[in-house]
């Protein structure tokens, strides 16, 4: 049997999934009126507007790139009496407020009628408050009652594995919300894992420090702002850069509409599925550690010819690299890097997700998700591998030199003063200590590498593929 989901941003028709349930099949057809609009834009870049879906595979693995993995989908999938594999059902359960800029609404509904729900889904402002009291107890009783289930019904539908909910903050007003409202912020209580302590904390300070290294050394890096709560539980609240809100100018902190924006993660951008996150794809097992089909340094890099200013993304995407490296995201994967799709192309979203998972130590795993050059562990990065990286992504080794110094100089000054802040208390304060500790020895085993990186021979590389332009 044939299904329609239609798509919506704004309450303006994009377009609809034709979905044949039978063999699993997706396809994608854009409203006419969006296809011929100057401020129209695609889906995905393997979703174009004047031709066919680049793979059988491609409408379906935009898709599941929205929705959420590991235990929420768990939960999602057991609540709505689906199959974790129904991708086409779970859009269609927690489609209305995903990433981006679109709604996934009105199924099987004629053109028409699903123009009257988009314009009624956007004409509504509703506000579910949530007070402090009730937060605090819903963190403390995650494992009875999952955390994105609220009043009854799956309130998630983010990708990732870590417990979040999207929230509309007023002032200090948290609220969930609907119709002509949207989340402004996601909130994330503390990790569940005991080998990652204080992970509120850990975030908080690798965002904080990101930014101010950012406007140091002005990098023209953004990173969504974050600031943490107590209830007496921290949470932390980012930011998002896909939702811009209009005020009320007679009610202040009173949100009248948030405008959702289109943004899409590296996955969806190189067309991969979500498991392909991570570029050893099968992991790092010592039969399958030489297969690696997942995102790379040199897949995001080949993304550089479908954004709008391709030498502003290259410097951001070289940038982003190096901070992750020297922060020691083992966990920096494809997942945690986005791109806001314009009708020009591509241009780089501000960075989120940073947190310094190595700093725990041997308890975590300590392989990068993306490798440089052929290296994926942070200390045993060499001239030799950053001079490989520079290579397979194009880059001129002297840049490469330039940037890891740029930022090592930055972070080795400001590291310990964001350590010290009063922000962070108890045993926060000995983590981010900790923190800054190893992100300064990374900063300084780099500044040392980098000197050498011009050194080394080009013909060294002349066996490894060049960087896809």
């Amino acid at each position: 049997m044939t299904h329609r989901l239609h798509v919506a941003t704004l309450g303006a028709p994009v377009g609809e999934i034709i979905f044949d349930s039978q063999d699993d099949n997706y396809g994608f057809q854009y409203d006419d009126a969006w296809a011929r609009s100057t401020t129209g834009y695609y889906l995905a870049p393997a979703i174009p507007f004047n031709a066919a879906p680049h793979s059988p595979g491609s409408v379906k693995r935009f898709l599941e790139n929205l929705l959420p993995e590991g235990r929420a989908l768990d939960i999602a999938a057991r609540m709505s009496q689906v199959s974790k594999s129904n991708v086409f059902a779970l859009v269609q359960l927690l489609g209305k407020e995903p990433v981006g800029a679109f709604s996934f609404l009105a199924l099987d509904a004629s053109p028409q009628e699903a123009a009257e729900i988009a314009q009624k889904q956007f004409s509504d402002v509703v506000r579910r408050p949530i007070s402090g009291d009730e937060l605090s107890q819903r963190i403390r009783e995650r494992d009875a009652i999952p955390f994105p289930v609220w009043d009854g019904k799956v309130r998630l539908s983010l990708a990732g594995y870590q417990d979040k909910l999207q929230v509309l903050i007023e002032g200090e007003r948290l609220s969930l919300a609907d119709g002509a409202l949207s989340s402004t912020h996601l909130l994330k209580p503390e990790s569940r894992n005991p080998y990652m302590p204080c992970m509120v904390a850990n975030e908080h300070y690798c965002m904080s420090l990101a930014a101010r290294v950012n406007l140091a050394a002005r990098l023209n890096l953004p990173v969504a702002p974050v600031s943490m709560r107590r209830l007496p539980e921290p949470i932390l609240l980012i930011e998002r850069f896909d939702r811009a809100v209009a005020w009320n100018p007679e009610a202040p902190d009173t949100a009248t509409t948030v405008t959702r924006t289109h943004i899409i993660d590296a996955c969806q951008a190189l067309d991969l599925p979500s498991t392909f996150k991570y570029e050893r794809n099968l992991g790092a097992g010592k039969d399958v550690r030489h297969i690696r089909d997942g995102v790379s340094f040199e897949r995001l890099f080949g993304l550089l010819k479908q954004t709008v200013v391709p030498a502003a993304a290259r410097i951001y995407l070289l940038r982003w690299a190096i901070l992750q490296l020297m922060l020691g995201n083992s966990d920096a994967h494809g997942k945690n890097i986005s791109f806001f799709v314009r009708p020009a192309g591509l241009v780089p979203a501000p960075m989120y997700d940073l947190v310094s998972v190595n700093a725990y130590g041997d308890h975590v795993e300590r392989d990068m998700a993306l490798a440089y050059g052929d290296v994926f562990i942070p200390e045993e990065i060499t001239p030799h591998a950053l001079a490989d990286f520079a290579h397979r992504t194009g880059t001129p080794p002297a840049q490469m030199a330039r940037e890891v110094t740029l930022i090592a100089r930055a972070v080795l000054r400001l590291a310990p003063e964001q350590a010290a802040m009063d922000v962070y208390i108890g045993d926060e304060r000995a983590l981010v200590a900790q923190i800054a500790k190893y992100i300064c020895a990374q900063a300084n085993q780099l500044l040392a590498i980098a000197r050498e990186v011009p050194k080394v021979k080009p013909s060294l590389f002349e066996h490894v593929k060049g960087a896809r332009r």
